[in-house]
């Protein structure tokens, strides 16, 4: 019986039979599906909304999600001049209407949920149209954002045409689009910077070659950078940066709502200082940026954003004779430090990159950082005064120093005075401005949980108590000064005197209905609300524009009693400790109330110094107050209290442990005489500080009440002499 469907032989007719076979079955699967189908049905949706043709740079494709598919259509679409074109193996019908290719809409009459056919395959098609905005076509001169979106340095032309209530207002050439950003710039929707040949108007903004276009992905309010620059004009910050929404579709592709405003960078129409970066290009042959860099990190390397006290720049051959400014200075993290070409790294290991100019000299560099220098040393010194005898507020602009800090505070940025945090000084000038705002996604409650604290509660002292690598932020060093307390204190009630908040919240509601219908859009195109329902997606949005108007208003209350005359702070200090990202933000309290001290298991990641271990909190940084072990509780008597983590050695620890203080014993001598009396009356007036629950005070507090007082000295001496019996 034979059992072989295909016998194998080694004949030549077999062989052949074989040959022919698999070429035929090679061939067959070389052709196109259709040709084994009787047709795919749909396979592209295109509108152009204002009658263009297909290949137009404003031509609109359909976004496909799954099975969804969606039309993403500008606010100023006439749908009655729109133009369909589409990409079928037979006819296609809406609402069983035919359409011919190309022809002009007849049967999309308004946003809604259409019926397609083509071939016996129906599909559903969503349409949604935004409202109040501007549209931004791009078209990239490869046809793709593949390249670009390989790395942030990769560039390419592109074409731009802005539509303003149906109005061509812009319709150019960039010199280059490229993406930007640093954590943004890994998320699905890319924020994008722009690059005119020549210096253009966008959005009655003001002429300027460089946009930047801001994504919010992290934002699906689309208000939050709204938001920290409505407050920044109202604190009076300078050079705040002028915006506009947009809906943008790059390459026919609908990719959401982008805010368009200006870049920050030293110019007309930007941050308004002397231009150091432009007289060094004309103080040189050859452009600044072709230099070769050098530093004194390790090895001279200019990655060096770890080295403290190091330096970078571009060996400029001729560098201008007065570098005195202007500078762009931002803080930042030590990684993203290292990718920027010029800056320096404060003595306490703070990384500062040099924004303008951006490919500085020597000169310039060790001007700018050693004025920092100067600066950060009298704002790091607990007196306020630096080895040359001048005031922190000498170097900074207080005015400036003090509203960024309450922006910071108010908004609870996450990235306050750590990155995207700017500082700038004009050629001439004396002080560092903290000035412009940037990068406010991240704040007004997008985090729920950052760096160990709760983002999303507004009744959390933030800005004030948070450093980085153990450095305490700039705003952090400055609120342990007593004199910048009552500036924020005075600015803070001069502003809610001025009611700023609930005049922002209004201007913000009035933002956000121009608004809507476009975040609608957003937030289905990149599936921001896990819904395709647009009811759904309104619903959601608005809960989260109303969390925002929200968290304001409790915000400003919970700042209102921190600032008042009985709100409390509380700062713990490492004392000598390292470790990332390491505070403890905690909940503004009043006088009267009481805390649980914290633990640092609670802190991210401390780690004390060598050879030592934690031992508790004290008041004072030597140990000789009042000493505190975690989940103590802490009454609130003062509105500013420090403590201080105390640190010993295992051996001090044990050694304690064998030789106890017994009661009387205050010298710990193994004698109870005269000279322990005198010590424990001179603690009870203050001459002695003898840190609380300490052995030393225990030995002190002869009567076990938990205070030293003159009665146990009286106790101690009358011991002494064996008059009285102590346990």
């Amino acid at each position: 019986m034979k059992t072989d469907a295909f016998p194998y032989r080694t004949g030549s007719g077999t062989k052949k039979r074989l040959c022919l076979f698999l070429a035929l079955i090679t061939a067959l699967s070389l052709l196109p599906a259709r040709a084994f189908a009787q047709t795919n049905g749909l396979q592209a949706l295109s509108v152009n909304p204002y009658g263009g043709a297909a290949d137009a740079i404003d031509t609109v494709f359909w976004y496909a999600d799954g099975d969804a598919r969606f039309l993403f259509l500008p606010a100023d679409a006439d749908l009655s001049k729109a133009t369909l074109y589409y990409t079928a193996d037979a006819p296609l019908y809406i609402g069983g209407k035919k359409i011919e290719n190309g022809a002009v809409n007849t049967v999309i009459k308004a946003p809604g949920v259409y019926e397609l056919s083509c071939g016996g395959k129906k599909q559903t098609l969503q349409v949604l149209c935004s409202e109040n905005l501007p549209a931004v076509y791009l078209r990239t001169e490869s046809g793709s954002l593949e390249n670009l979106h390989l790395r942030k340095e990769n560039k390419e032309k592109a074409d731009i045409r802005i539509y303003e209530n149906g109005e061509i207002t812009v319709d150019e050439t960039l010199k280059q689009i490229k993406g930007r950003g640093n954590s943004t710039f890994y998320y699905p929707k890319k924020p994008y910077n722009i690059k005119f040949d020549k210096k253009t108007d966008l959005f009655g903004m003001g002429k300027a070659k460089k946009w930047t276009m801001l994504a919010s992905y992290f934002d699906t309010s689309l208000l939050r950078n709204p938001y920290g620059w409505a407050f920044a004009d109202a604190f009076g910050l300078d050079f705040t940066s002028r915006y506009r929404h947009a809906d943008v579709f790059i390459n026919g592709e609908y990719l959401g709502n982008y805010i368009f405003c200006e870049s920050v960078e030293v110019g007309e129409n930007r941050v308004e200082i002397a231009d150091l970066e432009k007289a060094n290009e004309d103080a040189n042959d050859a452009d600044p940026d072709s230099c070769p860099l050098a530093g004194t990190g390790k090895g001279g390397t200019v990655q060096s954003g770890r080295t403290a006290g190091s330096r970078k720049w571009a060996q400029l051959p001729v560098e201008p004779a007065d570098v005195s400014g202007g500078y762009l200075l931002e803080f930042d993290f030590a990684a993203r430090y290292d990718d920027e070409p010029c800056g320096f790294v404060t003595k306490s290991g703070q990384p500062v990159v040099i924004k303008s100019p951006e490919y500085a000299g020597k000169k310039e560099v060790n001007y700018i950082a050693d004025l920092f220098e100067e600066a950060y040393e009298a704002l790091e010194s607990p007196t306020g005064v630096n080895s040359r005898g001048r005031h922190y507020s000498a170097y900074f602009d207080m005015d400036s120093l003090v509203n960024m800090y309450l922006l910071q505070e108010l908004s609870l940025n996450y990235d306050a005075g750590l990155s995207s945090f700017y500082v700038y000084k004009n050629a001439g000038q004396d002080k560092l401005v903290f000035s412009p705002v940037w990068d406010m996604d991240n704040a007004f409650a997008s985090q729920a949980k950052k760096y160990g604290a709760h983002l999303s509660d507004s009744g959390i002292w933030w800005a004030n108590c948070i450093e980085y690598h153990s450095i305490p932020t700039v705003l952090t060093a400055a609120y342990g000064h007593e004199d910048f307390r009552a500036a924020a204190a005075a600015r803070w009630a001069e502003l809610q005197k001025d009611t700023v908040s609930e005049k922002v919240n209004a201007q913000m509601a009035a933002l956000a209905e121009s608004v809507r219908a476009s975040a609608v859009m957003n937030g289905i195109r990149w599936n921001h609300y896990e819904t395709m329902d647009p009811e759904a997606a309104a619903g959601a949005w608005a809960q989260e524009k109303q969390r925002i108007c929200d968290f304001v208003t409790n915000r400003t209350a919970a700042l209102s009693t921190g600032f008042g005359d009985k709100g409390v702070w509380v700062r713990y200090d490492k004392n000598g400790a390292t470790g990332d990202n390491w505070g403890f933000p905690h909940l503004i309290r009043t006088l009267g109330e009481t805390l649980h001290v914290k633990d640092p298991a609670e802190g991210l990641s401390l780690t004390p110094p060598t050879g030592y271990v934690f031992c508790g909190w004290n008041t004072e940084p030597d140990g000789s107050g009042v000493m505190y072990q975690p989940g103590d509780t802490l009454q609130l008597t003062k509105r500013v209290i420090f403590l201080y983590a105390i640190w010993k050695t295992p051996d001090e620890i044990e050694r304690e442990k064998r030789e106890p203080y017994c009661t009387g014993d205050v010298n710990g001598d193994r004698d109870i005489g005269a000279l322990d009396a005198r010590l424990a009356l001179r603690c009870s007036v203050g001459l002695e500080k003898f840190a609380r629950g300490s052995a030393q005070f225990r030995a002190a507090d002869a009567d076990g009440n938990g205070r030293v007082e003159a009665f146990d000295a009286r106790l101690i001496l009358r011991a002494g002499v064996g008059l009285e019996k102590l346990a």
